[in-house]
């Protein structure tokens, strides 16, 4: 209808308008219309306001302008939202004309600042009338609740009290507080367990208490002192809370050690049985190893013992000991009889308890003596020790013997005498003991042992009552190996056999 023949055209019609358009193919035509409705135009400038600074944990209020209707990044739909963003963040908005179909866009954008990590420092003590110094870090300004505005401020308070101070660094703060405590000075008081007594020679331990720090009259600087006088001394102390102190004093007494004696002496000896009283002095009271509490004590132990009392005066106790030595009955024994040839010698050996000494009636003083008598001899030993003594004696009967004057191996004739005589001896060779058995025996009979050279090892009269048996173990273990000779004399009849000793 505008006259236009192309398919498509470009109106701007300023009111609402109907166009009418005519199509024609292969002659034929056909007609549509379309309506261009023109409505009163509006502008939409969003604007969500300027870039700002926010501190962590703090929130701000975004107010858009320029539309009707708004839709913010975050959903919101009003014109103005809170916010509390933890980082910077940029904020979005679309405004929109009454109709909905104009808008516009916009964005602002939030800094966040980080707090400041405020420290004012550890609580305090101070003394009465002294002063500190407080500092605080980790911001770039400060303000105290004192007013002052440096870092580091010095107080004086009389009383504990708490001072603030708050920190700033890009306009964000934050506070912190710190407790200064004020001490009031104490007495003092000394104590060492109220004034103290101890024995000479002994040492107590005296502490001060009520201070900070402490000055003994020895110069010592601690709390406690370990103090030995050797008689009654006074010991003062000061103590101090800052400038304030005090001073006190304790009395340590010296008693002295009780002189404790055992009247026996240290050492003393009694026979086994014998009871024995000790008696100990120097003290108010006693006490002894065995248990007893008496000063005077009677023992009788069964062997040497060592007791010991203990003294005591005014809590001083002293010890003292003695040895009660125990010395054995005496009982001699001077030794079995012996029988040896009138040319032979023999050892004569007692016995007795320890600690005992000897006596023989031949003048000799040794346990063990050597004698040749000639005859019939009886020996007499006296065995004795400081408490007790006894006596014993010892026969040795002397007879006549046939020995060899000389003998050797290759020179030994062995006899045999068969008449109704047995001569045994068994086993042989031997390693220790020699079993002797004889009989058919007439009278006058003896039997000897001898080595090689000569030597009587051994000599036995054969009594009456054995001649027609007679058996006898030697025992030669104490003899070298080698080949000994074992005499049979029966009257004048000599019979003599080699033994052979492994």
């Amino acid at each position: 209808s505008t006259g236009a023949t192309s398919a498509s055209i470009t109106v701007t019609p300023t009111a609402t308008k109907t166009y009418t358009v005519t199509g024609t193919t292969n002659g034929c035509e056909a007609t549509d219309t379309v309506k261009v409705t023109v409505s009163n135009s509006e502008t939409v400038v969003a604007d969500a306001g300027g870039e700002r600074n926010l501190c962590a944990g703090s929130s701000t209020t975004l107010t858009a302008t320029g539309g009707a209707t708004y839709l913010w990044s975050t959903g919101e739909k009003t014109a103005k939202i809170t916010v509390s963003p933890t980082v910077t963040t940029i904020f979005k908005v679309t405004a929109y004309d009454s109709t909905g179909k104009n808008s516009d866009k916009a964005d602002v954008k939030i800094n966040v600042n980080p707090l400041p990590t405020v420290d004012a420092g550890n609580s305090v003590t101070i003394n009465s009338g002294e002063s500190t110094t407080l500092t605080a870090i980790g911001a770039a300004s400060f303000k105290w609740s004192t007013g002052a505005t440096t870092a580091s401020i010095t107080v004086s308070p009389t009383a504990t009290k708490t001072y603030t101070v708050t920190g700033t660094t890009n306009g964000c703060e934050a506070t912190d507080k710190v407790t200064v405590t004020v001490k009031t000075a104490a007495k003092v008081v000394a104590n060492a367990g109220s004034d103290q007594n101890i024995c000479s020679g002994s040492s107590t331990t005296l502490t001060a208490t009520g201070g900070d720090t402490y000055l003994w009259n020895t110069g010592a600087k601690t709390e406690s002192i370990t103090v030995n006088p050797s008689s009654k001394t006074s010991y003062s102390v000061t103590a101090f809370v800052g400038k304030a102190s005090d001073t006190d004093e304790v009395v340590v007494y010296v008693d002295a050690q009780p002189n404790v004696k055992i009247i026996n002496g240290s050492d003393t000896t009694i026979l086994e049985g014998e009871f024995i009283t000790l008696s100990a002095s120097g003290a108010n009271t006693y006490k002894w190893s065995n248990g007893a509490t008496q000063p005077n004590i009677a023992v009788s132990p069964r062997v040497t013992k060592s007791y010991e009392v203990t003294g005591f005066v005014n809590n001083c106790a002293a010890q003292r000991s003695i040895k009660v030595n125990v010395f054995e009955k005496v009982v001699a024994d001077a030794g079995n009889d012996v029988t040896i040839c009138s040319s032979e010698k023999t050892v004569l050996t007692a016995s007795g308890p320890n600690n005992t000494e000897y006596l023989w009636n031949t003048g000799e003083t040794t346990k063990s003596i050597t004698v040749d008598p000639k005859v019939d001899t009886e020996y007499s030993v006296m065995v004795y020790h400081a408490l007790d003594s006894d006596t014993d004696n010892v026969m040795v009967k002397v007879e006549n013997c046939t020995t060899p004057e000389q003998i050797t191996e290759d020179s030994i004739e062995l006899t045999e005498d068969a008449t109704e005589l047995e001569f045994l001896i068994h086993p042989n060779p031997t390693y220790g003991d020699v079993n002797i058995k004889v009989s058919g025996l007439t009278n006058l009979s003896s039997i000897h042992l001898y080595d090689l050279s000569g030597k009587s090892l051994y000599n036995e009269v054969i009594n009456e009552g054995d001649q027609q048996s007679y058996v006898k173990t030697l025992n030669l273990s104490d003899y070298a190996s080698g080949i000994y000779l074992l005499q049979l004399v029966d009257n004048y009849r000599v019979i003599t056999k080699k033994i052979v000793l492994r």
